[in-house]
């Protein structure tokens, strides 16, 4: 193979990570054609077609992800040798985009992130709060994501966070209605569910016994946390949610917790990020700061 062009190398990369050549060249800052044209002339160098095009997507051939691979270590290298080359600064700077979870993002990340940005004014950060956070990660559209679904990825790179508590809850109103005391009573109770087959149920399902587990009567499928706790507050029914996501409403007792003493599972939290880049400095702080906290909002 004849000498790779690195601006062509980064070319056929953002196409890669984009998925196509309109949105690499957006990435790039560059026209369409400049793109096409790099990604062409390294495919005459490396004598080998390194994308299949399909229509306006494109996808690698077994020849390009090898190159794919090797771009994700080089780029991932360069990067911090450029941090050690201006290591005499004594600080780390550069942009990080950390990814999170919607309703852990504005209700948790936000309260505990200023710290940080204090201590470290090199570094500026952008936040990306979305319930797909995988895809943006491997795209290269985040570098770190906050997220408490398991991404057993081997381009990534897993460190474990905080535990996450689930209580069940609803309105004093409707409490009242309903005399609901322990968890066979819901069984004459509307619950508010992400899904209809109550899978999102399962962390305070999966505390019983399969003999013992009780049964719901009608179920109301919300697709987003915060619908969950808003359709509760207005009295819709009985949710299981975060504990960190219904603080506010506890504290001013628009939702009061039923069952005192039951712990339904907890989920973990982790921070993913490819594994290339996981010695960057501004990556190093930022994951040192994040395991160090324990934020009140968990309840433990």
């Amino acid at each position: 193979m004849t000498s790779l062009d690195l601006p062509h190398l980064r070319a056929f990369h953002a196409v890669v990570q984009a998925g196509g050549f309109s949105a690499a060249a957006g990435r790039l800052n560059v026209t369409q054609s400049a793109v096409s044209h790099a990604v062409g002339r390294l495919e005459r160098s490396a004598k080998v077609r390194l994308l299949d095009r399909r229509g306006r997507k494109v996808v690698t051939t077994p020849e390009g992800e090898i190159l794919r691979e090797a771009c994700e270590r080089v780029f991932a290298t360069l990067e911090a040798a450029e941090e050690e080359l201006q290591r005499e600064r004594k600080r780390a700077e550069g942009r990080v985009r950390l990814g999170a979870t919607v309703e852990f993002g504005t209700s948790v990340l936000m309260r505990h992130i200023r710290p940080f940005l204090e201590a470290h004014p090199g570094i500026e950060m952008d936040f990306v709060l979305s319930h797909d956070l995988l895809t943006p990660l491997l795209n290269d559209d985040v570098d770190l994501a906050i997220d408490c679904v398991a991404h057993p990825h081997p381009d990534l790179e897993r460190t474990p966070l905080f535990r996450e508590a689930y209580m069940v809850a609803c309105a004093p109103d409707y409490l009242a209605d309903h005399r609901i005391e322990e968890p066979a009573d819901l069984e004459r109770c509307a619950v508010l569910s992400i899904d209809k087959g109550c899978a999102w149920w399962e962390r305070f399902l999966g505390t019983f016994p399969k003999s013992r587990r009780p049964s719901f009567g009608r179920v109301v499928a919300i697709n987003h946390i915060r619908g969950l706790i808003t359709a509760a507050v207005s009295g819709l029914g009985v949710l299981l949610a975060p504990s960190y996501s219904v603080k506010g409403e506890l504290d001013r007792g628009a939702l009061v917790p039923l069952f005192p003493g039951f712990r339904p599972l907890e989920d973990r939290f982790a921070l993913y990020q490819k594994s290339g880049k996981a010695r960057l400095a501004k990556h190093r702080i930022l994951t040192e700061y994040l395991k160090e906290l324990t934020p009140a909002e968990f309840g433990g």
